[in-house]
């Protein structure tokens, strides 16, 4: 009796090891503090992650549209990403993807009701905020999506500012935005629309982990043959005097994306070099780059992702494990990311 109890067991501890493995097969878990960001699409497409160097990536989904911004939300149940559509789709709209619906899809939030989306954000409660402009001219101000309206067919969205505003992000607190445009960097109370301005120049600014400070690029002056150099720079929202401007590698690029790495003591950034001309875009690569700010002291700048072909244009930094396919998969787990242009672009 206790023979052939021991062997059925056995024959138990078996089973239960080969289904462990079938699931260790066909899933990996992506381990945290990486980054999800977008390739460039000359080489690659849809939205991977990758560790450090950019030797380990992989795909975690693929949506039809080429990605200008990607936010994540504290806790990272939704990623967010601006996007202009290529294939048929054309436009820039806001598309939203919900790692507890992953099969699912995408979700268009904007599905060219909007004319041209600058950015957008999403804050620690799920809201979305995106700034717009009509025509890729024409200022349009700044909207707001709440957080019980995103899963809606045709989301609701509420303008909060009227004006010129190119970048946005949240602060952590979800209570302000600030925001851009030709006269400066801004900030916005989402309860009572006031602004306050906070530096009269710098663009694409974006708060840091905590709250209290602001990354943001600096423009410098025309040079030779119509180059500009660009820094980084940062300040204090607790004490506007501590304003500091970090040294980039190759100034004379452009700054194609800013964003901070979760622990807040780095700022990492992508600069872009024209390498051809088509008829109807640049050709471009990117390079991408982090910077400490430890002890408050610019330290010089380190090169990651350098084993992507033609670098990141997008990322954002990721603290959660991931589900993703292995390598030898042609498939994803986060489903099929076609737009359903039935019912109003909708795909959820």
């Amino acid at each position: 009796m206790i023979h052939f109890f021991g062997k059925h067991m056995r024959m138990l501890c078996l089973c239960f090891f080969l289904l462990c493995s079938v699931f260790i097969v066909n899933t990996k878990m992506v381990h945290a503090d990486e980054i999800i960001y977008q390739p460039n699409e000359r080489h690659q497409k849809g939205i991977w992650i990758s560790n450090l160097n950019g030797r380990n990536t992989r795909l975690l989904f693929n949506p039809p549209i080429v990605a200008k911004r990607i936010s994540i939300q504290d806790g990272d149940r939704y990623i967010l990403c601006v996007g202009i559509g290529i294939g048929i789709e054309d436009g820039t709209d806001v598309y939203l993807f919900d790692t507890k619906n992953v099969d699912r899809g995408r979700k268009d939030l904007t599905y060219g009701q909007f004319s041209t989306v600058r950015d957008a954000a999403i804050s620690v409660n799920g809201d979305v905020v995106f700034s717009n402009v009509i025509n890729n001219e024409f200022p349009d101000g700044i909207y707001l999506i709440p957080n019980e309206e995103i899963h809606e067919t045709f989301p609701k969205a509420e303008k909060l500012f009227d004006g010129a505003a190119n970048y946005v992000d949240w602060a952590p607190n979800g209570q302000e935005i600030v925001f851009s445009n030709n006269n400066g960097i801004f900030l916005l109370n989402v309860d009572t629309k006031k602004v306050s301005q906070i530096l009269d120049y710098g663009y694409r600014p974006v708060f840091s982990p905590d709250g209290s400070k602001l990354a943001f690029v600096v423009p410098g002056p025309l040079q030779n043959k119509g180059k500009r150099t660009r820094k980084i720079g940062m300040i204090s929202l607790n004490d506007p005097k501590d304003e500091k401007v970090f040294e980039t590698t190759k100034t004379d690029l452009y700054c194609n994306y800013l964003t901070w790495t979760p622990d807040g003591k780095s700022i990492s950034y992508v600069l872009a070099e024209v390498k051809g001309l088509l008829i109807w875009a640049l050709l471009l690569d990117y390079t991408n780059f982090v910077v400490s700010i430890t002890d408050g002291r610019p330290g010089r700048p380190k090169q990651i992702l350098q084993h992507i072909e033609g670098g990141a244009r997008a990322l954002e930094w990721t603290q959660k494990a991931y589900s993703v396919e292995p390598e030898s998969k042609l498939t994803t787990t986060w489903g099929q990311l076609k737009r359903d242009t039935k019912n109003g672009g909708n795909h959820e």
